[in-house]
C-alpha cells in the first residue's frame, strides 16, 4: 500500500472517532443566558463574592397600583420570571407598537403561569387606574398575567433610573421624562437576563425563545 493510501485510510479511520469525542463532549446543548448589570465599587471593578463569582444587580423592591385597582409588589412575581418595559397611554406610537409586541410574549406564555408582564406608566399624572384599565382591554391583557401599574412619579422614575438603568430624557420647560422602548427580561432572583427593542418583531422573537432558555434552566436545575 503506497503512504499517500495508507494516509487517506487513516484519516478515514480517525474521522469517526473524532466525532464521536467532539459528540461525548458537546452533543448535549447547554444555552445560558447573560447576567446584566455587575455591581462595582468606587473605582469601577466588579465586586466577587465569597465563591469569587460576580455580583450582579437586582431589581429592587415596589410596591404600585395596577389597572385592576390591586396594590401590586415584587411579591406577586416571586418564584417566576417577568417581561418589564415603560411606557405611557397617550403615547402615539412606540408604546403601541410595544403593546403589540406584548400580546405576542402573552399568547406565547398564556398557559404557563412563571411567566408574567408588567408594563410601568411613565406618565401617572394621566394614567389613572381607569385609564389603564381601558388600555389594558385595549390589548386583551389577561388579569394576573399582564400588569399595568401606576402610583408616585418619583418612585417610578427611581425604579426605572435604578433598577433598570434607563436614562432620563431632559425637556425643557417640562418635567424629566423617560420614554424607552426596551423590554427587560428579569429572572427568580431579580437579575436582568435580556435587553430587547420591544418594537422589532425579530427581537421579540429572540426575546420569546430566551424565555424558554431560562424555563429550561430552572426545569433542569430542580
Amino acid at each position: 500500500m503506497s503512504t499517500k493510501k495508507a494516509l487517506i485510510l487513516g484519516i478515514l479511520l480517525l474521522v469517526p472517532l473524532l466525532v464521536f469525542m467532539f459528540l461525548g463532549k458537546f452533543g448535549e446543548h447547554h444555552f445560558t443566558l447573560k447576567t446584566y448589570f455587575p455591581e462595582v465599587d468606587d473605582s469601577g471593578e466588579a465586586l466577587i463574592d465569597t465563591k469569587g463569582d460576580t455580583i450582579f444587580h437586582q431589581v429592587p423592591s415596589f410596591k404600585f397600583v395596577s389597572q385592576q385597582g390591586q396594590s401590586i409588589t415584587e411579591k406577586q412575581l416571586a418564584g417566576g420570571i417577568y417581561v418589564a418595559n415603560f411606557f405611557f397611554a397617550t403615547c402615539p406610537d412606540v408604546c403601541k407598537k410595544m403593546s403589540s409586541q406584548m400580546v405576542r410574549v402573552q399568547e406565547a406564555f398564556e398557559n404557563n403561569p412563571s411567566v408574567k408582564l408588567v408594563s410601568y406608566t411613565v406618565n401617572p399624572e394621566h394614567d389613572s387606574v381607569e385609564v389603564l384599565a381601558n388600555y389594558a382591554a385595549m390589548y386583551g391583557a389577561m388579569p394576573g398575567k399582564w400588569f399595568f401599574l401606576t402610583g408616585e412619579r418619583e418612585k417610578i422614575y427611581e425604579l426605572a433610573k435604578k433598577g433598570f438603568y434607563l436614562p432620563v430624557q431632559q425637556v425643557a420647560g417640562q418635567q424629566d421624562f423617560i420614554h424607552s422602548e426596551k423590554f427587560m427580561l428579569v429572572d427568580k432572583e431579580q437579575h436582568v437576563r435580556g435587553i430587547y427593542d420591544g418594537t422589532d418583531p425579530a427581537e421579540v422573537d429572540r426575546l420569546i425563545t430566551e424565555i424558554n432558555v431560562l424555563l429550561d434552566g430552572y426545569s433542569k436545575s430542580k
